[in-house]
């Protein structure tokens, strides 16, 4: 029988660190992260909420904006393992400590201004497990900056596996309601989509150290692609003309089958080392556009509604640029205390003309990472 022992790693002395992609093998990087972020929808034309949308009540058309502002705190455990000194496994956990919703509209009529009380409710909130990763990095060729060599750059190939342990959207039902007689359906926030996610990477760096200090090029393009599923409707007046009574509405949609459209995603940071083996500062900017959803149920004018309508689109683009400190304590010969340590403080803001149909978050993070050997 095989023993393992993991120790905090005392005597290695190559400085690598959260500022590396990898790590070598057998070792292990444990990461906690508190991230916290606040959002606007955006609308097709980049500005806050879904604007400009006409409705029919009866025989009048009404004009109904809405915004939705998110607020959401997330703790998460970042797992790493070095397999070999050219793969590493990955797992990624975060846990929704709060999740809070606040929607609200302008309408001129009193009642649509009913309907969206009943069917939006203006304050909502959650928490729970978000969606597992699951993932692999290779290095196919070149040399990690930690190890370095006569290469001076770094290819990686991945596949990731994200499985949707939060919580989707529960389904409609009239009789489950609260005291005031609000099905509890029209109260519920998801967390999650309920498909599983496939993400494959390509990713890699270029390095140089300049008067004794490393200067890092990142970069990173993946796609991914979810799998098709039955899910649970969103019951809204909105999605069928005409019609209010929300058992209605779910009976003539009745059951969904949802396709998400593939996400094209890419990065590149800059990182300079200011500080040998003691302090990065990193830069950049990341995109991601994806193709529209496609829903299949019993009524097609919903599916259609769903997909596309009057200034909104499920065919989404997201930007945002990103600046972070890291603060490395894992140089056997130059460290405070006994265990090793990196401190990572960063924050990350949207860029307002390239993010449509999507939520802009500005948020903020810091995480701190360990590293353990298996002898």
């Amino acid at each position: 029988m095989t023993i393992r022992l993991f120790l905090p790693l005392f005597f290695i002395t190559i400085t690598f660190a959260q500022t590396h992609f990898t790590i070598p093998q057998n070792v292990w990087r444990l990461s906690l992260e508190q991230n916290n972020k606040l959002g606007n929808w955006k609308g097709h034309d980049g500005r806050n909420g879904w604007n400009d949308f006409p409705y029919q009540l009866d025989t009048s058309v009404h004009i109904v904006n809405q915004h939705w502002i998110n607020n959401i705190s997330t703790q998460t455990i970042l797992i790493e393992y070095g397999v070999t000194n050219r793969s590493n496994f990955i797992i990624n956990i975060p846990i929704i400590k709060n999740f809070k919703q606040t929607h609200t509209w302008l309408s001129p009529s009193a009642d649509i201004d009913t309907l969206m009380h009943l069917f939006h409710p203006k304050n909502k909130s959650t928490s729970g497990l978000g969606d597992v990763t699951l993932g692999l990095n290779v290095l196919v060729i070149g040399n990690p900056s930690w190890r370095g060599g006569k290469n001076k750059y770094s290819l990686y190939s991945g596949v990731d596996m994200i499985m949707p342990f939060a919580k989707p959207l529960e389904k409609f039902n009239s009789k489950n309601i609260d005291e005031n007689g609000i099905p509890y359906h029209f109260k519920h926030l998801p967390i999650g989509s309920g498909l599983t996610q496939w993400r494959l990477k390509t990713f890699g760096e270029f390095y140089r150290k300049i008067k004794g200090r490393l200067i890092n090029i990142n970069w990173s393009t993946s796609i991914s692609i979810f799998s098709r599923n039955e899910i649970n409707p969103e019951i809204s007046f909105l999605s069928v003309n005409g019609t209010i009574s929300p058992d209605s509405i779910a009976r003539s949609i009745g059951s969904v089958l949802y396709d998400k459209g593939d996400q094209l995603y890419g990065s590149i940071i800059g990182q300079i080392e200011v500080l040998p083996k003691k302090c990065f500062v990193s830069m950049g900017m990341d995109w991601m556009v994806s193709g529209r959803d496609k829903y299949f149920s019993n009524n097609d004018s919903w599916d259609k509604w769903m997909v596309e309508r009057q200034n909104f689109d499920t065919k989404k683009s997201i930007s945002s640029q990103l600046i972070k400190i890291n603060l490395l304590n894992v140089d056997s010969f130059d460290r405070f205390g006994p265990i090793p340590f990196e401190l990572e403080i960063g924050a990350r803001w949207f860029v307002p003309i390239l993010t449509k149909h999507s939520f802009g978050y500005r948020s903020s993070w810091i995480r701190i990472s360990s590293y353990f050997q298996a002898w």
